[in-house]
């Protein structure tokens, strides 16, 4: 008669299991980041700088038009057309690295999904390298807000992944 019994280290099978909030956070990543990725490569493909500069015309007509009696508005205008200035001289920049921070995170995604530490540092990588365009742009209002709002999503989801190092090896 075999002499063994049900709680021996040699026939339990723990395996690390993933916690569901971890799982959650990957497939956000993972839906969040590949919509972001086709978007990018679809701007990539199809950015035509005559069209671009013709919309934002069109853009500040409306906002003169609507802002006549407001205070501040010249100075908001002003600061979108040096934004849109920026944005168009350096479009193939900002896009590439916008590709390099998007692979990384969905890489760093994906080793987390599989348990794996270095997947949490390869999306802290990717989180600075989509900071990087802020060295190319002039400070202002619209630089600040839009960079801002996607900034409280980075950290929220940079706390949340943190919380979730002690099931990664």
């Amino acid at each position: 008669m075999e002499d063994q019994h049900f709680l021996d280290q040699d026939n339990l099978n723990i395996e690390n299991e993933r916690p569901s909030f971890l799982t959650v956070l990957c497939i956000i990543t993972f839906v969040f980041s590949g919509f972001l990725l086709i978007s990018t490569l679809f701007g990539l493909v199809t950015y035509d700088e005559l069209a671009q500069q013709e919309a934002f015309e069109l853009t500040i007509v409306s906002m003169e038009e609507l802002g006549e009696n407001l205070p501040g508005m010249d100075e908001n205008i002003r600061d979108l057309e040096i934004f849109n200035k920026e944005q168009m001289d350096n479009n193939v920049t900002l896009q590439a690295m916008s590709i390099l921070s998007i692979l990384l995170s969905l890489f760093g995604a994906f080793l987390m999904y599989q348990l794996k530490k270095v997947g949490f540092h390869l999306y802290l990588a990717s989180k600075v390298v989509g900071l990087i365009p802020l060295l190319i742009f002039t400070l202002s209002t619209a630089v600040f807000w839009a960079y801002g709002i996607f900034l409280v999503f980075t950290i929220a989801f940079v706390i949340m992944y943190s919380r979730n190092l002690k099931f990664m090896k």
